[in-house]
């Protein structure tokens, strides 16, 4: 049975085991939709590969279902400390981003102002991720497949936590350019994401990861997704030596958090619009009973617009074009 079959069958709970590989490979199922997979030989890094936060995101599940069929054939051969996770099952099965709440705002304990089964499910999988990093020293990764809701200028992109003072890592960058990640967004804040978490709280080299628009089970292309498959296989296999930076990945940065404030709340651009789409200065974006934000100079764009958030959160970012060097420079 595959890792994806096995978890949306047993949604809720699933009781662990472990298997065996003739290599010596383990596989160890801790939870559903938690799996760890250890080789038989030293590892160079603790790497979590995570999927399904959102359960209407399908494509990366396949991806890790994949992945974890050529590993359980002996086709892929392991080298690194794994945990492979596909984050909500609940919602999956329902073809649905959540169930109660978004589970991708509640981690970096953010779960423990709520009740909903999404803040248990971040509770859990917060309890084995840190058993998981905390049981060697080797040089944490962290990659949170996901796909997004709307089209995208840039069809696979990714999100760099906040770091507050660590520095970036352009060897990672440089991996996930090969990966086929076109642009990168560098967040400017602390966040309730799975990746701010595992970034801030242990370190990781960790990115939310964005690879094309959202699809049903069975009408996802996985060849559509190769590089990122061809990447995480060199990883896996403890292949990948983190040697190379990019040199055509675009970087943005966040210039305004967009808030919803009340019901009143309206984005002012078409529902079928891209993610980066660019503007000149002065266009109105969103509007609030009291608030409005226009673009405050040319090419501004704005990224995961949703307007049907409770009032107090997020409903769209608002980004620039950047490069590191104008950030060292305290330039906007």
């Amino acid at each position: 049975m595959s890792f994806l079959t096995h978890t949306l069958e047993n949604p809720l709970h699933a009781k662990a085991h472990s298997v065996k590989l003739d290599d010596g490979t383990c596989l160890a199922f801790l939870e559903t939709g938690v799996l760890r997979v250890s080789p038989a030989r030293p590892a160079q890094y603790r790497v979590l590969i995570s999927c399904g936060v959102h359960g209407n995101e399908t494509a990366p599940m396949e991806i890790v279902d994949q992945l974890f069929g050529e590993i359980r054939s002996g086709k892929l051969k392991v080298g690194n400390e794994l945990l492979f996770v596909i984050g909500n099952p609940p919602a999956a099965n329902a073809g649905q981003r959540f169930v109660e709440e978004n589970l991708n705002r509640l981690f970096a304990a953010k779960h423990l102002n709520s009740s909903t089964q999404e803040a248990k499910r971040a509770a859990l999988l917060e309890d084995c991720t840190r058993r998981f990093f905390q049981e060697g020293d080797e040089p944490r990764i962290h990659y949170d497949l996901h796909t997004a809701i709307r089209g995208s200028e840039f069809e696979k992109f990714a999100v760099y936590p906040y770091l507050h003072e660590r520095p970036w890592s352009q060897t990672q960058l440089g991996f996930l350019e090969r990966c086929g990640v076109q642009a990168i967004l560098l967040s400017n804040q602390p966040a309730g994401t799975y990746s701010y978490f595992t970034s801030h709280e242990f370190g990781a080299d960790a990115f939310t990861v964005e690879l094309g628009k959202v699809a049903k089970f069975g009408e996802n292309n996985l060849q559509n997704f190769i590089e990122m498959i061809e990447g995480l296989r060199t990883l896996i296999a403890a292949q990948e030596s983190f040697s190379k930076t990019a040199d055509q990945i675009r970087l943005f940065e966040v210039v305004e958090e967009v808030i919803k404030r009340s019901e009143a709340f309206k984005l002012h651009f078409p529902t079928d619009a891209n993610n980066f789409t660019a503007f000149p200065k002065g266009v109105l974006l969103a509007s609030d009973q009291d608030y409005e934000y226009r673009t405050q100079r040319d090419a501004e764009r704005f990224v995961f617009p949703i307007s049907n958030v409770p009032p107090g959160q997020r409903a769209m970012l608002i980004v620039a074009p950047t490069n590191f060097e104008s950030l060292a420079r305290g330039e906007r």
